[in-house]
């Protein structure tokens, strides 16, 4: 998910409707969007590099390592920690690709239906950028709800999945999200203080509960059975 060059993040709609609240000015065109795309990509890979406070006290260097000036920059952001922001917005947004992609092929038990939201999370927090972002800093109000849209949306699909094998799941949304964010809490914590290696100690905790938890919101058919 780490960009290697400024110039190779490109938004899809999906994306560029998840930041427009956040941007200065909207950009019209397409070459406009390209410069906000090499911001973003910029942000990105000095997060990764060389820290938060790098992104936010050297607008020099983000602005030249994303090839425009400073007046363009201003044209679209109000400060670096807006492009921070935008950061956030986007990894939100990635929590569907992440999601899809970990679902890509059947689970073929509701165990592994269950092991795969803890899976998925633990590649979102991967990343230096995420770690930073979310375990470091506190997340703004706007993106802690897009995170938990994003989170209810992967507890929706728990539902689906699980309905596929056969099962009957009786949890409301408020069970899909709750499930999700016992992922999203344990998988925070197998981060904590190791840089990019999880301890797999608590990821197996954190797969022990998310199953502990599905496993009550369901009901077995003839179907699941065989």
């Amino acid at each position: 998910m780490t960009i290697d060059r400024a110039v190779g993040l490109s938004l899809t709609d999906e994306m560029k409707a998840a930041i427009r609240p956040a941007l200065r000015r909207i950009p019209e065109q397409a070459r406009s969007w390209r410069r906000v795309e090499a911001v973003l990509a910029a942000a990105e890979q000095i997060l990764e590099a060389d820290g938060y406070d790098e992104v936010v006290q050297n607008l020099g260097g983000l602005c030249s390592r994303a090839g425009i000036p400073t007046g363009t920059f201003y044209t679209y952001f109000e400060n670096t920690e807006v492009v921070l922001e935008c950061i956030r917005l986007l990894w939100a947004e990635r929590i569907f690709e992440l999601t899809d992609a970990g679902y890509a092929q059947p689970c073929k038990t509701w165990q592994e239906v269950a092991d795969r939201v803890v899976d998925g999370t633990l590649e979102f927090f991967s990343h230096t950028a995420t770690r930073t972002l979310w375990l470091t800093h506190q997340l703004s109000a706007p993106a802690r709800e897009a995170e938990l849209r994003a989170n209810a949306w992967v507890g929706a699909r728990v539902r689906v999945e699980v309905q596929r094998l056969g099962y009957a799941f009786t949890g409301d949304e408020l069970d899909e999200l709750v499930l999700v964010e016992i992922a999203d809490q344990l998988s925070r914590l197998a981060f904590t203080g190791r840089g990019d290696t999880p301890d797999p100690a608590v990821v197996d905790r954190a797969k022990r509960a998310t199953r502990a938890y599905l496993a009550t919101l369901l009901i077995e058919s003839d179907q699941s059975r065989s």
